[in-house]
């Protein structure tokens, strides 16, 4: 297994600022100068948005066979429910991204996953771990195989809250996943009297990021595995149609809501028609003509009377 890395690690107890950490790790190229600034464990978050999500469930069955004179072939079942969320480095204008590589190189990490699971244990309490690898050539059938650097999150959570997550992906209820972790063991950066960095290096546990000690020094520094705080936001996002402004225009409605009102308006005066006009005079006289000579016939059965 070739691993790709151009750099070995020291730590060295006389680092640049005394007053401010007592030890801190360095890279050397193979000339033995060393590459960049003192390293020293970053406690400070890190921020990740999800590019995918995918849930998994699966079963595998297997048959053990004993000797000749055991017991008949036993069968092993296992099964597995596990949400796998792809992510990447935040960077939003507000948190700006952070480039993460792997001590002994400079490549940015462009492999990092997010690993959800139910706990076996209902009793146990939730928790995050890390794990990563440095990017490595295996042969496989006479044939290379490249894996890239990658970064993988553990989260593992109560069976009910597995349940509801698993549940808003099948119903596609989710805009938005969000993910931070702070205090994460093999993370490092340089010393910075802010609480954020552009760049972090990642100490993996495997045997390829050997780091040389100082013979008066009996600890290992810090590695990934242990996660001090993560969280994890699953989120959906609903737009509404924005109320627009009143308008003082009489001519143009008014919105309320999505509902179109029409402004009040006088009722129009409309001029009548000459030729209407003459007509209803007409029918006035003839009108008062009728009446008065209704009037002469009764006065006049009045009087014979």
């Amino acid at each position: 297994m070739d691993y790709h890395l151009e750099r070995e690690l020291r730590l060295h107890t006389g680092p640049k600022h005394k007053n401010l950490y007592s030890w801190a790790i360095n890279e050397f190229n193979d000339k033995g100068n060393r590459v960049g600034e003192d390293q020293i464990p970053w406690p400070w978050s890190q921020h990740f948005i999800a590019t995918s999500a995918a849930f998994a469930d699966s079963i595998d069955l297997k048959t053990k066979y004993g000797s000749r004179d055991a017991a008949p072939p036993t069968r092993e079942i296992t099964e597995r429910q596990v949400i796998s969320v792809g992510l990447r480095p935040r960077d939003d204008g507000w948190i700006s991204g952070t480039k993460f590589s792997m001590f002994g190189t400079d490549r940015a990490i462009k492999s990092f996953e997010l690993a959800i699971e139910p706990l076996a244990d209902p009793a146990e309490q939730e928790n995050c771990t890390a794990w990563g690898t440095v990017s490595y050539t295996s042969e496989i059938d006479f044939r290379n195989s490249t894996t890239d650097d990658c970064v993988v999150f553990y989260l593992a959570v109560k069976p009910e809250t597995f349940a509801r997550y698993a549940a808003k992906l099948a119903a596609g209820s989710v805009d938005e996943i969000a993910f931070r972790v702070s205090s994460v063991a093999g993370f490092y950066a340089e010393w910075s009297p802010g609480i954020s960095t552009s760049r972090v290096k990642v100490l993996t546990r495997g045997d390829e990021h050997r780091v040389q000690l100082p013979e008066d020094v009996d600890f290992e520094p810090p590695r990934l595995g242990e996660v001090g705080a993560a969280a994890l936001h699953i989120n959906r996002r609903l737009e509404f149609a924005k109320q627009a402004a009143e308008t003082h225009d009489d001519q143009e409605p008014a919105r309320h809501g999505t509902v179109l009102v029409a402004p009040e308006t006088k009722p129009a005066v409309v001029a009548p028609d000459p030729q209407t006009l003459k007509a209803l005079k007409s029918l006035k006289r003839a009108a008062w003509f009728i009446v008065s000579l209704l009037t002469l016939i009764f006065l006049a059965l009045v009087l014979r009377s």
